[in-house]
């Protein structure tokens, strides 16, 4: 453990630690909200949590795609050092989360929702699981192949051009379910359900694919405000031709299905919203909201068609940025936003801080209670973003410090771009002379902490270890990708 004192508010003691709520969606753009600023786009309950919390205006995943991500999220560990690199990948369960952390510390650590953790561990140190996973084991992904030519997709367009439309599906019914489910286990908790704080954590995957959403939601957006992409002219760089080549994208699609699946992931956006803040509803209605800790953000962005690009996979900032929102009622300030740059690795020392747990010295992250009280000193500033699965040949990763981000990927040139003069990272500053001393710092400094050739070994031998038991067990074996 580390040597600095814990953080304990008010002096608390185990029984009256403060309870932790985590709302989390799936695949949602940073941009797609009234917090971030989209003219739009209605999200009142996360306005209601930002008007009585801090925004973080730099926050990103640790890998835009939903295994790595959460994997790395539960372990506040890095997806290459965790061995998960991809949807097939399963963290191990000799792994602790931050779920075994609260367990040993007096809490009681519930899931409602999704994790998408693969195999036969559905809970990673979870006390309860209240709702299954809605990818069951995740067993049925394929195995990405880097030692193969990248397969081209054939049905990703389709996929888009089917979507955007008015229905209901599962997935809607999931939502309801997880929503449902938390506000029951918050009220069975206030009538005296256990004798032990909780850390809950309500998962959701909309505003996720397949963009089909109620009727009600649909309409809000379609046709009045089912827009087209900002910038939808690809990227000439290797990574994004290759990406667009697997994903099936380098094709005509029509504008008009652009639009129809664009006003469904913003009706999308919209409905988890309203589910959101049922459960914020059940906590104020409990009285639990006076002593609950709430995290709001998401496992990873969405392209939507920006720079000829759908879903993640990408470590541009519509794919690797996400939303995040603290809301701590009495202890942290109100209507305040944040500069800082975070990420979801950090969340974990974050509530370690708050409840006054020591934090663990194998975290990577950093706890931010102190920047969220307004105090920027100290704060390293930056996140690091690792993209290790299917439409890649070789790592990536992307590492953000303060105002410029370096995108690098492996035996390709390096991109740079200063996120505060251009945050649509339209222009690429690596190879201008001004900042090319700032692109081979950054370069530098990425390389000499995160051993690219080694973990481009390890993922080559673990995609070959996986393929071959998916053989034996009978389990799709390829690169095709699977959003």
């Amino acid at each position: 453990m580390r040597d600095d004192q814990p953080y304990t508010p008010g002096g608390a003691s185990v029984s009256d630690r403060p309870n932790i709520l985590i709302l989390m969606t799936d695949e949602q753009n940073v941009h797609m909200s009234s917090v971030y600023g989209h003219p739009f786009v209605k999200t009142p309950n996360m306005q209601r949590l930002a008007d009585r919390g801090v925004v973080m205006d730099a926050a990103y995943c640790n890998s835009p795609t939903c295994v790595a991500s959460r994997a790395s999220l539960m372990t506040s560990r890095y997806p290459s050092q965790i061995g998960v690199y991809d949807l097939s990948s399963m963290l191990s369960s000799e792994q602790p989360t931050w779920a075994h952390i609260f367990n040993a510390a007096g809490y009681e650590t519930v899931l409602c929702g999704k994790m998408h953790f693969v195999g036969p561990d559905q809970r990673h140190g979870f006390t309860k699981r209240l709702v299954e996973d809605c990818h069951g084991d995740g067993m049925h992904h394929g195995v990405p192949n880097w030692d193969a030519i990248p397969r081209r997709g054939k049905t990703n367009i389709t996929r888009i051009e089917q979507a955007g439309r008015a229905g209901r599906n599962s997935r809607h019914d999931y939502d309801c379910t997880v929503r449902d489910e938390a506000v029951r286990y918050l009220e069975e908790y206030a009538k005296g359900g256990s004798d032990k704080p909780f850390v809950l954590c309500a998962s959701f995957i909309a505003p996720h694919f397949p963009l089909v959403v109620p009727e009600k939601y649909f309409n809000m957006y379609y046709p009045d405000h089912a827009d087209l992409p900002m910038h939808p002219e690809p990227i000439d760089h290797p990574m994004y031709h290759r990406l667009r080549y697997v994903f099936g994208l380098d094709q005509h699609i029509d504008p008009d299905a652009v639009r129809r699946c664009r006003a469904a992931y913003y009706g999308l956006i919209t409905f988890v919203d309203e589910l959101i803040g049922d459960v914020l509803d059940a906590l104020e209605r409990t009285r639990l909201a006076e002593n609950t800790f709430i995290i709001f953000t998401s496992d990873h962005g969405e392209m939507l068609g920006e720079r000829g690009l759908w879903w993640k996979s990408a470590l541009l900032d519509h794919s690797a940025r996400v939303p995040m929102i603290f809301s701590f009622p009495g202890r942290l300030p109100e209507n305040e936003r944040r500069s800082g740059v975070i990420s979801n690795i950090d969340l974990a020392p974050t509530m370690c801080e708050i409840a006054g747990i020591p934090v663990p010295d194998f975290f990577e992250g950093q706890s931010a209670v102190a920047l969220l009280e307004g105090e920027t000193g100290g704060w390293k500033d930056e996140a690091l973003v690792e993209y290790l699965a299917h439409g890649a040949i070789h790592p990536q990763a992307a590492l953000r410090k303060g105002r410029y981000k370096l995108i690098y990927s492996m035996h390709e040139r390096s991109q740079l771009y200063d996120l505060e003069a251009d945050p649509y990272e339209l222009r690429d500053l690596a190879h201008e002379a001004r900042y090319a001393p700032v692109a081979r710092a950054m370069e530098r400094e990425l390389l000499g902490r995160w051993p690219a050739e080694r973990i481009d070994r390890e993922v080559r031998e673990s995609q070959r270890m996986r393929r071959i038991l998916h053989a034996g067990l009978q389990k799709p074996d390829n690169d095709e990708p699977q959003n």
